[in-house]
Formats: structure tokens, sequence, C-alpha cells
């Protein structure tokens, strides 16, 4: 009998599809990542195809790419799509076509620059933002991720019952802005010219600057920033979201979803599920100290 798709197979016959109706060539897609999306590379390195997982994103994917259009108006570098209409339907998916970036990955500092940029932006009217739902999808991604126990699923979902109401009384200092909702050091490169350009502009919304900030708090708490990178960040952006009383609130909604992201690919190596093991048993010991990889 035959065997269904997976979902990496699913988007490589949408990106061979999206390319051959934006006319970017027949070249085989390859694979750069599988994660909440695919992202795959086109034409000899010149095009990223981005494919949602669900047809059901085709409004977010629409918006991600009117947002980075008005970044762009406004002077922000963000990755760029291709002219003319985007997204595109193929093989049944959502697919974005990008131009690429060329770039190393930069420090924390210059990743507080853009965002200092982009927290003080004010939309066009016409451009309507969501808020900010800070566990969007995380339910679907609890059911849906392979290798996980019934014991593990109970865990995460009762869990996130938890932090839903701990950071509903959470009290932000900082005024509500436009965000980015995943800003990670993963989510910047810097190009050769020195320019630092912010991608995965999906998560674009209202909310507070505080959730953007806490994302290289916690990558400071795993030990992935040093003392100093993360010090030089909230020097340059001029806040330290780690005085908040409610940070470890914060800190476990981030935790929560980084393991919920990576609870998807699970069954990509035994590496990633013995990882995803290691963040769930920590998730129910919350004082116990971190030991997590970076995927």
């Amino acid at each position: 009998m035959r065997q269904p798709l997976v979902f990496a197979d699913i988007a490589l016959e949408a990106a061979r599809e999206a390319a051959r109706w934006a006319g970017v060539g027949d070249q085989d897609p390859e694979i750069v990542r599988i994660g909440d999306r695919a992202v795959l590379r086109l034409a000899e390195g010149r095009i990223i195809a981005r494919v949602a997982r669900s047809i059901d994103r085709l409004d977010s994917s629409r918006r991600e790419v009117e947002v980075a259009r008005w970044l762009t108006a406004e002077g922000l570098t963000v990755t760029r799509p291709l002219e003319g209409e985007q997204p595109c339907i193929a093989a049944g998916m959502v697919v974005s076509l990008w131009h690429a970036v060329e770039g190393d990955w930069t420090v924390p500092a210059d990743l507080a620059v853009v965002l200092r940029r982009l927290h003080a932006l004010r939309p066009l009217p016409e451009l309507t933002l969501p808020e900010l739902e800070p566990f969007e999808r995380l339910g679907e991604q609890i059911e849906s991720a392979p290798a996980l126990t019934a014991a593990d699923r109970l865990t995460l979902r009762t869990l996130m019952r938890t932090l839903r109401e701990e950071l509903a009384d959470v009290t932000y200092e900082l005024s509500r802005a436009v965000i980015h909702g995943d800003a990670n050091i993963g989510n910047v490169l810097k190009t050769s010219s020195g320019e630092v350009v912010l991608f995965d502009l999906e998560g674009l919304c209202w909310g507070p600057p505080e959730w953007d900030l806490a994302i290289t708090a916690v990558y400071r708490d795993l030990g992935w920033h040093t003392d100093a990178e993360y010090e030089r960040f909230c020097e340059v952006y001029g806040f330290d979201v780690t005085r908040l009383p409610r940070y470890q609130v914060l800190r476990a909604v981030r935790e929560l979803r980084m393991t919920c992201w990576l609870a998807q690919k699970a069954g990509d190596s035994e590496e990633t599920a013995a990882e995803v093991r290691r963040r769930i048993a920590d998730l129910r010991e919350p004082d116990r100290q971190r030991h997590w990889h970076p995927h």
C-alpha cells in the first residue's frame, strides 16, 4: 500500500509548482529547513520558497507579503517577496516566494537596533495587523507532533492552560507597539555590506515589545547568548525585560513554544527526539537547570 506523503515531500512538489508559476526555472528545490513552515531554495539559490503546513495559512501568508512591502517602504531592511501577486496556491499548499538574502549570523546588539526601529513604526490604516496570540497554533502542534506520548501531550496541554491564565496577569512597562512575534537571533542576517536583514515576518502583530525582547533573555538564560552579549543588547535597546516582576512567566511561555515547535520535528532524528524529551522533562520541573541545545 502506498504510504502517505510527508510534509517535506509535499513542500518539494509545491515549491516546484510555484517556481513554474512564477517563471523562475524548473530546477529541483533544495530543502533548507522544515519547521512550522518548509523553507526551500530555488533558482540556484536566488529565490526562497516558504511553504505553509495548512491552506488555512493563506491570509497570514498574504499579510506577511504586505508587511514586508510596507517595512521596505519605511526604510527597514527586510526580506523581500518577489514582485507580482503573492502568495500562490501550489500542490494544494500556500507558497510565497522571496528574494534570497546572503549573509551571516550576527550578534544580539544588531537585533536590538532592528527591534528599536520596528517597535517605533505605525502601520498604514489599510494594513490590518492582528493582536498577539501567544499560544497560537500550540494546541495543533501538540496534537500533531510525532513521537509524543499521551503523557507528554497531557503535560504540554496542562502547562499551556496554566500559562494562559498566568500570562493574563502580567503587567508590561513598555507601550503597545508593532512587534515581530518571533524576534530571535536566527531571524536576522548581516550582509557583506553591513546591513542587518530581518525576515520571517508572518507573525508581525500588535503587542507588548517585551514579548520580542524576552526571546533574547531566554537565550541568555539557556546559555545560548553570553551575559556580555545580553547586557549589550539591553544597552542598545534601552530596556531589560528581565526586570519585569513576572518575567519568569514570559520565559515559561517561550520555553513551551520552543518545545512545541521542536516537537513537530521529533521524527527527523533520534537526536531531535531526545532533545524534545529533555525539554518536556524540564518543563515538568520548572526550577531544574536547563541544558537545552539550539535547533
